[in-house]
């Protein structure tokens, strides 16, 4: 049950919406945070000792029904492993049925992981809107896209007339899931077609789609050739017909109609310089929201340059945090995906680290309002982490160079991970 009102003291408290708070204090009241501020302000009733208080992480890009295959073996450091093969191998095992019956299962379990690792708000991509039940129902904020998928426009017709009908079923005013909102996801250039982009952009739902994740998407659009081509070739997805939308990722969200949606970007590994001004949110008149999600971890197991996240940050653009999939990553923490992004590149501050997994997550699903941040009158989701025995100049380090873990997950007030009492 919600508690009325309890104040959490830690070590470290991080708002992200202004620096690091040293012997800090959070202080909830009827689900919201009410006050934060230093020790010597306030009294706590909770001093949680030589931990840190931060926002509930946000998962920006994540597939919970897939699980980690079987004798699935990450590369070792320092070598990758080609992304096209990997493709094939999970949709094989998607087209032979192999996995379905494990999705319900699989997103139960994943869904409970990514609250356990701190996560209070994930967008997740799934079949026909499957993983709405578990996630409606769990103590998370979320956006649940439907993808929609195919060149060929029987299968396209098949898998948006199913993601139709699961909307269908959805509350649209949040009576259902008050947490919960319904999108779509155009899975891929390389593997939709352009109609079934401009019907989702014309739902007026959020949208999720993968863009330009790697070079052989690049060169499918381009030359309409390549392993990608071959790949489709192969298991019978290939249209003689297709037309793409344009001949640069970017065209996929640019293109007539297409630049009205919300637009959460998967990976954009590839996304060409001259673009980049196509991802600032003021580049858009009418309000919408365009943010790219990546995913540190699984863009390096498959050897791709060096990401552009630092060129989009300084053009303006918002840069979210994602783990994808157990298929790709071997955990669904965002913290172990900011911790990673640290040791890759030590240059970007551990502040925006930090504001990537969460406040930029937050605005990217358009949930800043409620989450993201430490601040009087949004929700209480934050996530508790242990901090190592030692001191830093920038307390940020005791989060980034560390392995201890989340203990305790928040949402709207209620402990939903670990334990206040175990603390």
């Amino acid at each position: 049950m919600r508690r009325g009102a309890i104040s959490l003291r830690a070590r470290y408290v991080f708002p992200v919406e202004g620096p690091p708070i040293a012997d800090g204090v959070v202080a909830i009241e009827g689900g919201r945070i009410e006050w934060v501020g230093p020790a010597r302000e306030r009294a706590a009733d909770l001093n949680l000792g030589n931990m840190a208080i931060i926002p509930g992480l946000v998962n920006a890009h994540t597939h919970l029904e897939l699980s980690r295959m079987p004798g699935d073996v990450a590369p070792a450091p320092g070598s990758s492993q080609d992304e096209v093969a990997w493709l094939r191998e999970v949709t094989l095992r998607r087209i032979s049925g192999e996995w379905a019956p494990s999705y319900a299962g699989n997103v139960e379990r994943n869904l409970a992981a990514a609250i356990e690792a701190g996560t209070t708000l994930v967008a997740d991509i799934t079949t026909a809107g499957m993983s709405w039940g578990a996630i409606a129902a769990a103590p998370t904020r979320a956006v649940v896209f439907a993808e929609v998928i195919g060149l060929k426009r029987h299968r396209g017709l098949q898998t948006s007339g199913e993601a139709w009908k699961w909307l269908g079923t959805i509350d649209h005013e949040g009576q259902v899931a008050a947490n919960a909102r319904p999108g779509l996801s155009p899975h891929a250039p390389y593997s939709t077609a352009g109609w079934l982009y401009h019907n989702a952009a014309g739902s007026r739902l959020p949208l999720t789609t993968h863009l330009a994740e790697m070079p052989e998407e690049l060169r499918l659009l381009e030359h309409r050739d390549g392993p990608l081509r071959a790949f489709l070739e192969e298991i019978g997805a290939w249209d003689d017909e297709w037309d793409p939308i344009g001949p640069r990722p970017a065209d996929y969200i640019r293109k007539g109609e297409l630049r009205d949606a919300d637009w959460l970007v998967a990976h954009g590994t590839y996304i060409q310089p001259s673009d980049f001004w196509q991802f600032r949110p003021q580049a858009s008149s009418n309000g919408r929201r365009v943010a790219v999600a990546f995913c540190p971890r699984t863009n390096a197991r498959f050897g791709h340059h060096a990401h552009p996240y630092r060129a989009l940050l300084e053009k303006g653009a918002i840069v979210c945090l994602g783990t994808d999939s157990l298929a790709s990553s071997p955990t669904l923490s965002v913290l172990d995906e900011m911790r990673f992004l640290h040791a890759s590149d030590d240059s970007l501050s551990g502040e925006l680290i930090l504001t990537m997994g969460t406040l930029f997550g937050a605005w990217a699903l358009r949930a800043e309002t409620a989450a993201g941040s430490l601040r009087p009158g949004k929700s209480a989701d934050l996530a508790v982490v242990k901090l190592p025995d030692r001191d830093e100049a920038d307390p940020h380090m005791l989060l980034l160079e560390s392995d201890l873990p989340v203990v305790a997950t928040m949402f709207e007030g209620d402990f939903v991970a670990g334990s206040w009492q175990g603390i």
